[in-house]
């Protein structure tokens, strides 16, 4: 994966917010038909912006959204204990 910046990642993370409250928003409302049709767009607009960021995946996103976390916390190349990995877990997802 070629090298992405951190404000790529942190704008990548807002793309992912916006999608997150866009989505509960969808899903606030009583369940009806349209909700997959109405799913799609906020989905594709997450994925407009990771393009635009330089990822061509969401996988791609998370991938390097973890390994900033990583490299935040000062585990980059360490063999990962249990605790590093529930830290891990409590940081941005």
């Amino acid at each position: 994966m070629p090298e992405i910046s951190k404000s790529n990642i942190l704008a990548g993370r807002q793309a992912v917010y916006a999608y997150r409250y866009a989505h509960a928003q969808l899903h606030s409302k009583p369940w009806h038909r349209g909700i997959p049709e109405e799913h799609t767009p906020l989905l594709n607009i997450m994925l407009k912006s990771f393009k635009g960021l330089g990822f061509n995946a969401i996988q791609e996103f998370f991938d390097a959204s973890e390994l900033l976390n990583i490299q935040e916390l000062g585990l980059e190349g360490k063999d990962l204990t249990e605790t590093d990995r529930q830290t891990l877990e409590g940081m941005w997802h």
